[in-house]
């Protein structure tokens, strides 16, 4: 179980200062970069998997507003959503799209997704993720706390090995999905024979 003060402190390292937080409300430099992008590093951290531990499904009611032409429903995303990763319904899986927040599709409610959500507390990340996280934020502030010394691009290849290594131990969590042939495939296979 990873802590906002453990990640900071492995950030540091990995920067190569000997600088440690004691708590997240420490007036250092250290600290105070850590803060600063926290949040927002998070975040895009986040995106950039499909995490099981920061997924949710979710069964969305229809939009009583005008919906754009030439769909016939909207659906709004829920406000905890980071990034949509799946449309459930099968009637909705190849013709949505996402404009502004909301999904736009032909299939009446309830719509049914699969989206990324905000966890905000280390404590209930992935070990891994925590570990990926940290070299984040180590790249995202190693300059401003160790200077030209430190290697941003060693810094970022840090960053997408732990990432590749941990988005491949959380995909073996899950069994295989298998996929429905799209329309487009049935077609084009259907008229060759």
């Amino acid at each position: 179980m990873a802590s906002y003060v453990q990640i900071a402190n492995l950030a540091a390292e990995l920067i190569g200062t000997d600088a440690r937080l004691t708590s997240p409300d420490d007036d250092r430099v250290l600290a105070r970069n850590v803060k600063a992008v926290w949040d927002l590093q998070r975040r895009t951290a986040l995106g950039d998997g499909a995490w099981n531990f920061a997924t949710k499904r979710q069964a969305l009611p229809a939009l009583v507003d005008a919906v754009p032409y030439p769909f016939s429903y909207a659906y709004k995303l829920p406000a905890d959503c980071l990034r949509l990763l799946e449309v459930l319904n099968p009637t909705a899986r190849e013709s949505y799209q996402l404009e502004g927040g909301n999904i736009l599709c032909d299939t009446a409610a309830p719509l049914y997704i699969r989206y990324l959500f905000d966890v905000t507390e280390p404590a209930l990340w992935d070990e891994g993720f925590a570990d990926a996280f940290a070299r984040r934020i180590a790249f995202t502030i190693g300059r401003r706390i160790a200077g030209s010394t430190y290697d941003t691009a060693a810094g970022w290849r840090l960053y997408q090995d732990a990432l590749n290594d941990t988005k491949a131990q959380d995909a073996r969590e899950n069994p295989p999905i298998e996929q429905e042939e799209s329309s487009w495939i049935e077609a084009r296979l259907g008229g060759c024979y």
